[in-house]
């Protein structure tokens, strides 16, 4: 089963990478945390918008900008710089690397339409060949970014080769019920599922 493995889907925030990047603040701003998720906790819809297309980041700009001694510019220009500081999990990157080349990767991640610039700042385009968000298709679905995935890259429908790892179980869970394979990120049991599923994909 492993060997045909044809496509390996990651999940982003807490599979990759700590997904609280959103939330460091300036050097000079040390309050920009609990701001930021005041604001945010305050618009529960606008979460929903963002992830499914219908707003963008940048709506942040002005009701940040009302409760934190940084102009509009400023708030901006900093909403883009914390994507370069992205904390990376070790274990996965280490497998994301090796994986590049071996195997068609993909990244299948609830996130808004910034993500190609995420994707861009913090170097994660140079290892995966295509990006599906759940802004662009409009749905939270693992199977459904999965099954747009393949349908970019010219692989067939058929999910039972596509492998995904993903740090929430509800979506591991989705997406096995849909007869793919996959793997849930948690420390400490990643390495040994990785070696066993993905190890022989690196086989000369």
């Amino acid at each position: 089963m492993t060997a045909a493995i044809d496509l390996v889907c990651w999940d982003f925030g807490d599979t990759l990478c700590d997904e609280r990047f959103m939330r460091i603040p300036p050097d000079e701003v040390p309050q920009w945390t609990a701001v930021y998720d005041g604001v945010v906790d305050a618009h529960p819809a606008w979460v929903a918008d963002w992830m499914l297309g219908r707003a963008s980041l940048n709506d942040l700009i002005a009701p940040l900008a009302e409760k934190l001694p940084m102009s509009r510019a400023a708030i901006a220009r900093h909403l883009r710089a914390v994507w370069r500081r992205i904390a990376w999990f070790p274990e996965a990157r280490a497998w994301l690397e090796r994986l590049d080349g071996a195997v068609p990767q993909a990244v299948v991640t609830v996130n808004p339409w910034e993500f190609a610039g995420i994707a861009a700042a913090c170097g994660l385009d140079r290892h995966v060949d295509v990006i599906v968000t759940s802004a662009e298709i409009a749905s939270e679905s693992k199977v459904a970014m999965a099954l747009r995935a393949r349908e970019l890259l010219a692989l067939s429908g058929d999910l039972s080769t596509t492998l995904l790892i993903d740090n929430r179980s509800d979506n591991v869970d989705e997406f096995v019920g849909a007869g793919a394979l996959a793997i849930r990120y948690e420390p400490g049991t990643f390495e040994r599922e990785a070696a066993r599923l993905l190890g022989p994909l690196l086989a000369p």
